[in-house]
């Protein structure tokens, strides 16, 4: 079973045990952007720890789950891990926080495609904001591959005030002048 089969049995564990849910990470970047390989996959999930055995336990033939949850200072969440049986894949699943960007951005998702499936994934410009955060080379990379495909299909509107609420407003717009090669 190839890692993007791995997630969609991951995306279809949690449209059938109803587990609210969002996509994120590079696969999300995927979708908006341009292609890169990853061995991880990342999800926002809306539910508690007993939600996150119940998520495992239906994995179970694919997963083991790190009982040890960790907080996440990025996204300031709880984390726990599903790690593929053959070591080939990572989940991450991320607790929706609090944080009123995580619910906004939670609250904003939409569907689109995985390997075939629907999956609720975040908006273009919740995978630039998020990816801003973290600051780190590939997912800078990832936020000019989003930038040049959406180009002036983004809410420039909702995107400035993140950004400015998150203080990366000068690294996105660094991002952009370098990839307009000004």
């Amino acid at each position: 079973m190839t890692s993007s089969e791995k997630v969609a049995s991951v995306i279809e564990a949690l449209n059938t045990l109803q587990v609210p849910y969002m996509l994120t990470g590079s696969l999300a970047s995927n979708l908006y952007g341009i292609v890169r390989a990853t061995q991880d996959a990342d999800f926002v999930v809306q539910v508690d720890a007993t939600g996150i055995s119940r998520i495992a336990s239906h994995l179970t033939s694919l997963f083991t789950l790190d009982p040890q949850g960790s907080f996440e200072t990025v996204t300031m969440t709880l984390r726990y891990v599903l790690l593929s049986h053959d070591h080939e894949l990572k989940v991450e699943l991320f607790l929706l926080s609090d944080e009123p960007y995580d619910q906004e951005r939670f609250g904003r998702r939409t569907q689109g495609i995985f390997e075939g499936r629907l999956a609720w994934v975040p908006t273009p410009e919740d995978v630039i904001i998020g990816k801003l955060r973290w600051r780190r080379r590939k997912d800078l990379e990832d936020v000019r591959h989003v930038l040049s495909v959406q180009a002036d299909r983004l809410d420039e509107t909702y995107l400035h005030h993140w950004c400015d609420r998150h203080g990366t407003r000068n690294l996105l717009e660094t991002i952009r002048r370098e990839a307009s090669g000004a």
